[in-house]
C-alpha cells in the first residue's frame, strides 16, 4: 500500500469545515510564565496541541467567541490577541 497521494486534512475550529492542512493556519498555546498565550505557528513546529483555522477573520472571531481555541488546545485560561487573525492569502479562498 502506497501513501504517496495522502494529503493530511484538519478541521477548522471556527466553521468545522475539513480542508487540507496546508490551506489552514495553525495556532498553538505557549506558556509565558504564569500565563498561556495563543501564538500563530506558521511552520507547525511548536509543541502541544494545535488549533487550525480557515484563512480570514470570520472563523477566528467565531472560534474566539465560542471558546474553540481553549477546547482545541485544552487550556482553559488562554490569552487571545485579536491581531493574530489570519488573513486570506488570495481571493480564491473567499467564495
Amino acid at each position: 500500500m502506497s501513501r504517496r497521494g495522502h494529503i493530511p486534512e484538519r478541521r477548522c475550529i471556527g466553521c468545522g469545515r475539513r480542508r487540507p492542512r496546508t490551506e489552514l493556519a495553525r495556532f498553538a498555546a505557549q506558556s509565558d510564565g504564569p500565563q498561556t498565550r495563543l501564538v500563530r505557528d506558521d511552520r507547525s513546529r511548536l509543541p502541544g496541541r494545535g488549533a487550525y483555522l480557515c484563512p480570514g477573520s470570520e472563523c477566528f472571531e467565531r472560534a474566539a467567541t465560542r471558546r474553540g481555541f481553549a477546547r482545541a488546545t485544552r487550556v482553559s485560561a488562554l490569552i487571545i490577541d485579536p491581531a493574530l487573525a489570519p488573513v486570506a492569502p488570495n481571493s480564491e479562498d473567499r467564495r
